[in-house]
């Protein structure tokens, strides 16, 4: 402003100053005003400077896990749109079985009708054959009577050529009076739904989209050490308040259940430990079909659409994904070491490996073996995940339930020893809230997601059994419990009353 040198600093102002500067209008008044000499002294070693470097650092960090989590809703975004692809072809194919069903019942109705019409009408063309060669033999007795009889003999003929004419007039009038010559006539009385289903139902139904708030975890500075900040949680749904309602019961020949899950068309998976297979049955409860001769030794299994899930087996390194259709293995991704439990969310697989770390495993078999997503002193027997950030895992040295982030963070532990007896597997729902099948108790609770309460949603009596597995579908609301022994499965919708 004058074109002087800085000679001063104000504090007042954060602003140099040169000599004129002091006495101008803006700074007369100013209190703090400072040699500059005094004030840049070791500037380069302050302890602001460090704070600074430490809050770029830091800034830097955020800035990367803000890129990091859109970088994975634009990965859950495709992978919803293939779930909902997947969907809407399941419905689709539901409605077209559905069509052929009713249009095949339809056209056996239709061929029965028919065909007992003309069994009526065939079963009265003998008696006009009958009546046609009386007449013919009629015509050949007058030709006979015309050329050889007598008169006598001609007049007795005509008498008995009257009488036969006259039944057979009768029996002609009997046939147009009565049904035996009615014109029947076929037609079917179509649906009115059918009808009009171009112009009632002209869409599979619309995109809705769901903003739900900022779930990053950021980093922030606070009396000098990195805290984690939780920004904008959900509203916590009480588990007081959840209920369960039976949907589907089922029984199969599985004695030693290592895993289930819910696809999203609503059928679901349950796989056996020894020997190993896979169990699919429809939403209501039927076992539609079993897939064998897949791997050794299958320790759980997950979906990844309608018509895949994948599979995991304690003594193999790998990941296999194994089709539905064709009841074969579509592809292997291979992991570091055997595994215990299996997710599968956004076009990544989560795998407890049994050294109780958890791997990180995309869809092109590429692992992240550089990052332990469990806190130093947690090793891991099962985990589930929420919102792709949040991780619940199962203690295996203590069994207890741990919630923390990818990066190992810990958020809250639940550890009343006398509601956990060997927790066996978890599942999480779109409110936080965990899910827990524990075989030393022969229970099933739920705890709140903020982990400071629970609730007994299942007991023995209610499973009759030991639960073994267990999976939770957000978009059906249901929530499938396995046992270990005996076969059983329960499918039950949830809800908040």
């Amino acid at each position: 402003m004058h074109d002087e040198r800085y000679l001063l600093f104000c504090k007042d102002h954060n602003e140099l100053l040169c000599r004129k500067c002091v006495i101008s209008e803006k700074h007369r008044k100013c209190k703090e005003i400072s040699p500059l000499e005094d004030v840049i002294q070791n500037a380069k070693t302050s302890v602001k400077l460090t704070e600074i470097d430490s809050s770029l650092q830091e800034m830097k960090e955020n800035l990367r896990l803000i890129l990091e989590d859109r970088q994975m809703n634009i990965s859950s975004l495709s992978a919803s749109k293939k779930k909902l692809e997947s969907e809407i072809s399941a419905i689709r194919e539901q409605i077209n079985n559905h069509l052929d069903k009713i249009q095949d019942h339809c056209i056996a109705e239709i061929d029965k009708a028919v065909e007992n019409l003309i069994q009526q009408i065939q079963s009265f063309l003998p008696s006009v054959t009958k009546r046609q060669k009386e007449i013919d033999d009629c015509i050949e007795d007058l030709e006979s009577i015309k050329t050889h009889a007598t008169d006598i003999q001609t007049f007795l003929g005509f008498k008995q050529l009257e009488i036969k004419l006259k039944q057979t007039e009768n029996n002609i009038h009997s046939w147009i009076n009565g049904d035996s010559l009615s014109q029947v006539m076929v037609s079917n009385q179509l649906n009115i739904l059918l009808q009009h289903i171009s112009k009632e139902i002209i869409t599979f139904g619309k995109p809705i989209v769901d903003v739900k708030p900022c779930n990053i975890s950021l980093k922030r500075r606070k009396e000098g050490q990195a805290q984690l900040m939780k920004v904008n949680m959900d509203p916590k749904r009480s588990v007081e308040h959840m209920k369960l309602e039976l949907k589907a019961k089922t029984k199969t020949e599985a004695n030693d259940v290592s895993g289930c899950c819910i696809l999203p068309c609503g059928k679901f998976v349950l796989s056996n430990y020894y020997p190993s297979y896979l169990i699919i049955c429809s939403a209501d409860g039927k076992v539609e079909k079993t897939i064998t001769n897949l791997v050794h030794d299958i320790h759980d299994v997950t979906c990844v659409d309608n018509e895949t899930v994948a599979v995991i087996s304690s003594s193999k390194k790998n990941i296999i994904l194994v089709s539905l259709i064709s009841g074969k293995e579509s592809r292997i991704i291979y992991t570091s070491s055997p595994s215990h439990g299996l997710i599968y969310f956004a076009g990544n697989f989560i795998v407890c490996l049994t050294s109780g770390k958890l791997q990180w495993v995309n869809m092109q078999g590429v692992q992240d073996n550089q990052t332990n997503y469990n806190p130093s002193s947690v090793g891991s027997i099962y985990v589930s995940a929420y919102r792709n950030d949040t991780l619940y895992s199962i203690e295996n040295t203590s069994n207890k339930i741990v919630c923390h982030i990818k990066k190992g963070n810990v958020l809250w532990k639940f550890e009343d020893e006398k509601a956990l007896k060997c927790p066996q597997s978890i599942t999480v729902d779109e409110h936080g809230i965990s899910f827990v099948a524990m075989k030393g108790s022969n229970k099933v609770i739920a705890i709140a997601a903020d982990g400071e309460k629970h609730k007994i949603l299942l007991s023995e009596k209610d499973l009759r059994g030991s639960p073994w597995a267990i999976d939770y579908n957000s978009t059906l609301k249901s929530l499938l419990v396995a046992n270990e022994k005996g076969g059983q499965a329960f499918l039950y919708t949830v809800s908040y009353k």
